[in-house]
């Protein structure tokens, strides 16, 4: 059984209520009819009003359900475990609308009233917001949150974010994830910064080794292009001046890194190219390590057989 429901309250804003706090208030439930906006501009400040009355709503459902022993016996609510995208950060490409998700756990009490996790971007959540994007969950009004133990829960929020309608290449960076969790312990959680992590836009870098076959002796040219999607005209570009690892390998060993080299501008923008004398049979490729506003990448190796 769910062991919350969200419902509309008097203010049209989305909330979250305790099942057993509504019997104990005896507030009415009405259904949702206001829908939640998710970014930019008028429509940040939209989102961002309801996740706080979510989070106002569901302490207000908590002061109105009697004490429980387990609450008297739990002094705060800690949430932890916070991941975006199984790690620190996500990516979007330039076209496909993209599903970030976000986990957190909930530890230190018996009931959950309300738990909801919004991402956003800005200097401050309040006077310079930048973007603020509510759940699916959220606008859905459906649980994030499972039990997994006496006083521990699970949750799960997922964000779709399309490039083309809400993105450009200035949100590229850090964003933070405001995050309430209202239990029956003594004290809650309700933050702006339960964690920073980084929207990146998406990246890849091609490679190939030639000729090939090629004479022992002869010169091989390994050619690569780092790439990344561009926001602001939702197409690739070349990425210029980043450094780039060539690594090589036997056909049968392990990939090493053996020099590194600067990708170039202007009309080889992304673009690196590199020799080698061919002795053996070698397989190559180039690897990017990655911004904080560009993912890494490895290219695909390619080997070159010589005769």
């Amino acid at each position: 059984m769910s062991q919350h429901s969200r419902k509309k309250l008097t203010s049209g804003k989305k909330v979250i209520l305790g099942v057993g706090a509504l019997a104990a208030s005896g507030l009415a439930v009405g259904l949702l009819v206001t829908p939640s906006a998710t970014a930019g501009g008028t429509g940040a400040a939209e989102a961002l009003e309801q996740s706080k009355a979510a989070a106002a709503d569901a302490s207000a459902a908590k002061a109105a359900a009697p004490r429980t022993l387990a609450a008297s016996a739990a002094d705060a609510t800690v949430v932890s475990g916070i991941t975006v995208d199984g790690g620190n950060s996500a990516r979007v490409g330039t076209t496909n609308t993209q599903t970030i998700t976000v986990k957190w756990t909930i530890d230190g009490g018996s009931k959950l009233y309300g738990s909801s996790a919004s991402i956003w971007r800005g200097t401050d959540r309040d006077s310079g917001l930048k973007q603020f994007f509510n759940s699916e969950q959220f606008k859905a009004d459906t649980d994030p949150c499972v039990k997994s133990g006496d006083l521990t829960y699970s949750c799960t929020a997922t964000f779709k974010i399309d490039p083309q309608a809400y993105l450009k290449n200035e949100d590229a960076g850090a964003w933070k994830i405001a995050l309430h969790a209202i239990t029956d312990a003594a004290t809650d959680v309700d933050t702006d910064n339960a964690k920073t992590w980084y929207l990146k836009r998406w990246s890849r870098l091609s490679n190939n080794a030639a000729p090939e076959p090629v004479a022992k002796g002869k010169t091989i040219t390994i050619t690569g292009k780092l790439e990344r999607a561009n926001w602001d005209t939702h197409k690739y570009a070349g990425y210029t001046q980043q450094t780039v690892r060539l690594q090589e390998r036997s056909l049968t060993g392990s990939y090493a890194t053996t020099s590194s080299h600067i990708t170039g501008t202007g009309s080889l923008a992304g673009v690196e190219k590199q020799t080698r004398t061919a002795t053996t049979d070698r397989c190559y490729r180039y690897k990017f390590e990655g911004t904080s506003t560009t993912p890494p990448v490895t290219a695909t190796g390619d080997c070159v057989d010589v005769r």
